[in-house]
Parts: structure tokens; sequence; C-alpha cells
């Protein structure tokens, strides 16, 4: 199908084709290949304002046609599904054994599954079940040329040498584009409940984590919100400054323990339990919370995300507290309190806020990171921006073993280029 079609970050993709099985996809992208065309994978496209800008996007090659699932062993708790497969189609499919993909990223009823994988994508669940990389078992791949290769299997311990899984995992679409994906499952929970907690500050929040932790208990999820974060996404007011959030997901006895035990631990520290949901308030509450740092609501925005160390994250809070203050920003921050994974995301009205103004705050923000041992990603940010930083900001030795893989990979540098770390 011929037309632009589509635009990725100001760069205007030529043609785009929607190939509906794996060879067909394999004969798209050799086709590209050796006419020298730059191809970008499109699932459900709710990833594509992550990365840096593309130096070429010519072909989009499109997964939807590539849907459904392909094998499922509900005994086994392995699932294989094409491509292009939403999750919310593939969860679907495993509710009806009482099964779930222990991930639930932004946006289900869209990302597809080899979107989610190509970025590694997880939400607040990852804390006890871990990324998409976690649970993928096998994948079907085409390269650059139009090769097909697979590697792992449809059984859990059917995996000997290298786990090549792990490596297209969080690629970006720069190795290979999947055609299908296995994954193994869990059972679902019988009950869920939810515990929010108000807290005087970041770090009573962190501390109130370790409290939990060392209490035996066992959270899906472990989310802390700031007010305003909390306020966007409940529609309430909040009088704490935040607000730690947990999900236990269980057999039904073993969720009522653990709430009773989570009042009690609240009432020891004098921490104030703001609420308790039940399994459908839960359930309906979180779906929203998953989507909730990625909500936009006009105007200009930026979203990062800083990972960082349990002894460095109050330090961190602080200053992003601080940046988004100095541009009087509407700053909502959120926390995987669990693993310190910080995300701030800055509003404000128009587009006044210089770019060298941004860069600067950026660069600050990273050299404090960097300086602890973490680092800051920039999800989101206007294109004047973006166009003048690698959003990712890795370190020169990780670097070079990924143009190395990504030399061996696609040597012709036509996967998504320019779009992943370095700009490879």
């Amino acid at each position: 199908m011929a037309g632009t079609i589509l635009e990725i970050d100001g760069v205007r993709v030529e043609r785009e084709e929607t190939p509906a099985s794996a060879a067909e996809l394999a004969q798209v992208m050799k086709e590209a290949h050796d006419a020298g065309r730059s191809m970008v994978a499109v699932g459900g496209g709710t990833k594509l304002h992550l990365g840096n800008p593309p130096r070429s996007a010519q072909l989009a090659v499109r997964t939807g046609r590539l849907r459904g699932v392909v094998e499922y062993e509900p005994s086994n708790l392995t699932v294989s599904a094409s491509a292009g497969t939403t999750l919310q189609e593939l969860q679907d499919t495993l509710r009806a054994k009482n099964q779930f993909l222990p991930l639930d990223p932004p946006h289900a009823d869209r990302a597809t599954l080899g979107g989610l994988v190509a970025c590694n994508t997880s939400g607040p669940i990852r804390f006890r079940y871990g990324t998409a990389r976690d649970m993928l078992i096998g994948i079907r791949i085409a390269h650059a040329d139009g090769t097909q290769t697979k590697a792992g299997g449809k059984l859990v311990k059917n995996v000997t040498g290298y786990d090549m899984c792990k490596l297209y995992a969080g690629s970006l679409g720069t190795l290979g584009i999947f055609s299908e994906l296995t994954f193994k499952v869990q059972p679902r929970p019988e009950a869920i409940a939810t515990v929010m907690l108000a807290c005087s500050s970041f770090r009573a929040a962190l501390e109130a984590t370790q409290t939990i932790l060392r209490a035996d208990l066992t959270p899906d999820a472990l989310e802390a919100l700031n007010g305003k974060a909390f306020e966007m996404l409940t529609g309430d007011a909040c009088r704490a400054p935040w607000v730690l959030l947990l999900r236990f997901g269980e057999a039904d006895a073993a969720v009522r323990w653990q709430v009773d035990r989570m009042r009690g631990i609240a009432h020891a520290s004098g921490t104030t339990v703001l609420n308790v949901l039940g399994m459908q308030e839960s359930e309906e509450f979180w779906e929203q919370a998953v989507s909730a740092r990625e909500r936009s609501r006009g105007g200009e925005e930026l979203l990062l995300k800083c990972s960082v160390l349990y002894q460095s994250a109050p330090e961190t809070e602080r200053r992003m507290v601080e940046m988004g203050e100095r541009w009087q920003a509407h700053t909502l921050l959120f926390c995987h309190a669990g693993n310190h994974v910080i995300y701030g995301r800055y509003e404000w009205p128009d587009a006044g806020r210089a770019a060298d103004e941004l860069l600067r705050a950026i660069a600050e923000l990273r050299r404090h990171c960097s300086y602890v041992g973490g680092h800051v990603v920039v999800e989101k940010v206007r294109l004047d921006v973006k166009q003048r930083l690698d959003v990712w900001g890795y370190q020169a030795q990780a670097l070079e073993l990924m143009r190395g893989i990504k030399k061996q990979f696609d040597p012709k540098g036509l996967l998504n280029p320019g779009r992943f770390v370095g700009g490879i």
C-alpha cells in the first residue's frame, strides 16, 4: 500500500505493508533489504513516542494482521501467539482457563505482544512477576534480510545454551521483527485487594515499603504516587503528600490475612489507611492506574524515567520536584516503590520553556543519577529538544557492546535506524 501514512518524530514514512503471515513478513523485509529501504515495525502504536528520532523510516511494517493464539497448553502454563495480537485479546483467551499473562502495561487494548517484548514494557505488577523479558520463553523472528529464525521453545524448561529471547526483548525492533512469541503464564488470583496508605513524604513511603517487605507480605505491586498524581488518577482531592498503593492477589484467605496485617502495620507505625478496595474495585482501579503516567491533558509535557538505588531515591525525588518548581510545572511523580524507578511527568500550558533550559535540567538530573549509579531515560519531550540529545543516556561501555551486536544482526542498519541507544 503506497502513500504517506505515518510520521514518527517528524520523519514521514513513505510506504506501509501489512503482512498476514510469517512468510509474507519475511518476503516484505527481504524486498526492502535488497532495495536498501529502512524499516520500522509498528504494532498498536502505543510506544511510537519512545526512542530517538529515526534517521530514516521508508517502510512501516505493520503487524496488525499477524494476529491470534497459535497454541495454548493450559496444563503446561504456556501460550504462543502471533506478534500482532493485542494483550487484551490474549488475556481474554487465558481468562477462559482462569489464567493470565502477568503484564499490565499502558493501553492493553491496543498494545501488541510484539511491541510489548520489543520495548520490554511492564507495569506495577512487575514487582512480583517481572517484565516481558522474564515471561518470554520462545520467539520466531524475521531479520532485516528476510531470514527467519527461532529461539527458545514452547516448554518452560527446554532452553539450552544462550537464551536469545533475552537479547531480542527490549531491542526496540533494531535486530528483527517478531512474528510469533511464546510465554509462560500464571493462574489468575482467586482474590485481589488494594490498600492505600497516606505518607508524609517520599522518604516515608520508601520506609513504609521496607517495613512491609520485612513483614513477609507478598504484594503484586508497590506503587508510590505524589498527591498531584493521585488526584489526577482518582479525581479526588488528596491531602497526603504521597500515597503508597499495595495490590495483593492470591487465594482469598491469604489476601484477607495480608490486608488485616497491613492494617496492623499501619496502626503501629502511625500511618493512615486511606482506603481498601475489593476485587472488582481493584481491577477497575489498576486498569486506570497503569496508564496514568502517560495520560496527556494538553499543553506541553515531559516524561522522565529515573532508575536509582534505594539510598539515592529521596535525593533524586527532591531534585525532580525542584526541577518542576523552577518551570512552574504541574509535577506528577509515580514510583515503582519496590525497585525505585521514578517517573516524573511535567506539564505546563504552553511551549514557553526554551530548549536550552530543558536540556540543561535533563543534563543536571542525568549527572546526579549517573553519580549515584543510576540513569535517566527521556520517554517524552518535544521534538526540538529530542533532536539534541540521546533520550536513552546509557554509558559508553554498554553502547559499544550494543553497536557490535547491531552490526552482526543488521549490517546495513535498516531496522529502526537511529532510534535506539546511541543512535543505533
